[in-house]
């Protein structure tokens, strides 16, 4: 019963600890795409009207892949990987 215990006790706390990596790298990610895609969110851009949060902007410009830079593109697959 004690082992039981302790077993749950040790998953309970870790479960936090690889959220918070997740949402590090998604936050690094998220800065990473401010800079690299700033032409497909700017005024004018094929994501300008896309509210920021949630991955929206980034989901738009996937979808826009085409026109984006190979940084931006770069950037995209990142996102994309983290979210498997």
């Amino acid at each position: 019963m004690k082992t039981l215990v302790a077993l749950c006790a040790v998953l309970f706390l870790s479960v936090p600890a690889f959220a918070a990596d997740e949402d590090a790298a998604d936050l690094a990610n998220r800065a990473k795409f401010e800079k690299d895609c700033a032409a497909m969110i700017a005024p004018g851009g094929p994501c300008a009207e896309v509210k920021m949060g949630g991955g929206g902007r980034r989901a738009c410009a996937d979808a826009n892949i085409d026109k984006a830079t190979p940084e931006c593109k770069a950037t995209i697959e990142e996102w994309k990987a983290l979210k498997k």
